[in-house]
């Protein structure tokens, strides 16, 4: 029988939420204890580690050593993991409670997720939803440390940490170069030579497609805005600013004029099938 005699649950609790939040009074707040505990805590769990897992950077702010990074990941989502046990066993005598939780990019927020979410809310009117908005590398690594059940956003065919995690294939995203057709006239990509671009920033793979189609005709970009929302990319496109990188579906929705460019990215919903609450499994049903 393996014996873990030093483990200590309040120990890791407090260690985990210090590595998320990396402030001791943010830590204490939420763990409902003092900084002094805080602080206890984690000297007593370095004691039973034997190695030194908090520093201060140059900057006086907190950071994990690099066994602190080691031990924080295996102990984020094995507390991540608690977390999910419970609620799948609560669900499991009523599943109308309980939060699911989404990372999603928020360019396409409203358009995937506000139907669905109101459609399950009408069966399940007490269930609760946590929607948060980051990069798609962010989200995954939340996926993976099981901070989230669902992640929507651009399919990931080799994310390298995790093989259990499961996509489903939602729709394909094309893409335009849309702008004012009273300012601008493009009848094909060569034309925008010389012409003020409005760009998503460089971690969006389209952006990255858009640099590379342009490279492969030998045209030079005109950089005049990056974003990261299409919403901003839009307006500043029908203001004259210049010719925006899109997508079709955002652009036919205005009076703006369009070219359509060969860039597309896949959306999919991403998921660890055996960590799926009840009620979770019962919205990921929505998007069948």
């Amino acid at each position: 029988m393996f014996h873990t005699p030093k483990m200590n649950l309040d120990l890791i609790r407090t260690f985990v939420i210090v590595g998320q939040s990396k402030d001791f009074a943010d830590a204490a707040s939420k763990l409902k204890i003092d900084q002094t505990n805080v602080s206890r805590h984690i000297k007593s769990l370095e004691n039973l580690m034997g190695t030194k897992l908090i520093k201060k950077n140059s900057k006086n702010y907190i950071e994990l050593t690099e066994d602190g990074k080691t031990l924080f990941e295996g102990y984020e989502k094995a507390y991540n993991l608690l977390f999910i046990t419970e609620k799948t066993f609560k669900q499991s005598k009523d599943l109308n409670s309980g939060k699911i939780s989404i990372g999603i990019a928020e360019d396409i927020e409203i358009s995937m997720l506000n139907d669905k979410i109101e459609s399950f809310k009408k069966d399940y009117p007490n269930g609760a939803f946590k929607i948060i908005n980051l990069s798609t590398k962010d989200l995954f690594e939340k996926l993976y440390h099981y901070n989230v059940d669902f992640v929507i956003d651009e399919k990931i065919d080799n994310y390298g940490k995790a093989n259990e995690i499961s996509m489903l294939d939602l729709y394909k995203e094309e893409y335009c170069l849309a702008y004012l057709k009273d300012k601008f006239n493009i009848k094909n990509l060569s034309d925008i030579k010389g012409i003020p671009l409005i760009l998503p920033i460089n971690a969006k793979k389209e952006r990255k497609y858009f640099e590379e189609l342009l490279l492969k005709n030998k045209i030079e970009k005109k950089l005049s805005i990056e974003t990261a929302s299409y919403e901003s990319g839009l307006d500043y496109a029908k203001r004259g600013l210049g010719v925006a990188l899109l997508p079709i579906s955002l652009a036919k929705t205005t009076d703006l004029q369009f070219l359509n460019i060969p860039i597309s990215k896949e959306i999919a919903i991403a998921y660890i099938e055996k960590n799926l609450s009840p009620s979770s499994k019962e919205f990921l049903k929505k998007f069948y």
